[in-house]
């Protein structure tokens, strides 16, 4: 994966036709409230047993994945984690036209996929990532085929929102984030992950990018995060040990702090080129 998400998401039809042909109930079944099934409406023969003049045509209507009860939404009190996760992921993320670090959340369809009786707490946060090479493999080896670096992070902005299915919200990145004039050494990170902020140890501890077969992954040690994005710097082979270009001249108006990043106590990065 180069610069689309992680994950390219069907169309609510089709997503629904497959659950209702699987028998899935996805992550709302076990605390559902009553919803109708999938059904067929056929064009029958009429009285006398004569073949209707047109063929028969199958209509699948939608599962009710998440039905909704009296009131008009779908009970999710008692969610877990991972249910929350499962409902973000692809009941409403999954925006193709929208620009790098974009992010919508979009309408539920009633009984569908939603609304939520309670809104769930979601995250979008974006990082800059500065890199420079591990100590145990040399970035300017041109025969590695895996590259090995190291990385620190910091937190660029974060948007908090709750969210129910009701409504559709935007998120915008901020300025300059994923832009086509990249450093060589600093790369930029996006991930939307449920509940509170993320704290320090479940930041990620190993990046891999570059592989145009498997695509980009990203280690968690949390099962909050819902999608993430990993954007790479432009030249990381040019970065010394403190994460600054060594290119000369170094890029207009980049300073020689790295900035402000120390060097950090060492999560591993490795940089599969592509072929």
């Amino acid at each position: 994966m180069t610069t689309a998400h992680r994950r390219v998401r069907l169309g609510v039809g089709l997503v629904a036709a497959v659950l209702s042909l699987a028998g899935c109930s996805g992550g709302g079944a076990d605390d559902a409230g009553s919803g109708e099934s999938a059904s067929a409406t056929v064009t029958a023969a009429d009285a006398a047993g004569t073949p209707s003049a047109a063929s028969p045509t199958p209509v699948v209507s939608p599962s009710d994945v998440y039905p909704t009860n009296a009131d008009g939404c779908h009970p999710n009190a008692k969610w877990s984690t991972a249910k929350a996760v499962d409902w973000v992921d692809w009941g409403q993320i999954g925006q193709p036209a929208l620009a790098a670090g974009e992010v919508r959340f979009g309408k539920s369809t009633p009984g569908f996929d939603g609304p939520l009786c309670a809104k769930v707490a979601v995250q979008v946060e974006y990082w800059r990532i500065n890199y420079r090479p591990s100590s145990a493999t040399s970035a300017a080896d041109p025969l590695a085929r895996e590259v090995n670096y190291d990385f620190s992070m910091k937190s660029l902005k974060r948007s908090e929102l709750h969210i129910d299915g009701r409504a559709v919200h935007d998120v915008k990145p901020p300025k300059g984030f994923a832009s086509t004039k990249a450093s060589p050494c600093d790369g930029f990170l996006e991930a939307i992950y449920v509940g509170a902020p993320l704290k320090s140890r479940e930041l990620p501890t190993k990046i891999d990018t570059g592989n145009s077969i498997l695509g980009d992954t990203v280690t968690f040690p949390t099962k909050r995060v819902v999608d993430y994005h990993v954007f790479a710097p432009s030249g990381p082979q040019l970065c010394d040990d403190n994460g600054v270009p060594t290119a000369s001249p170094a890029p207009s108006g980049y300073p020689s702090s790295g900035f402000g990043l120390s060097t950090p106590s060492v999560p591993e990065f490795q940089l599969t080129p592509k072929s």
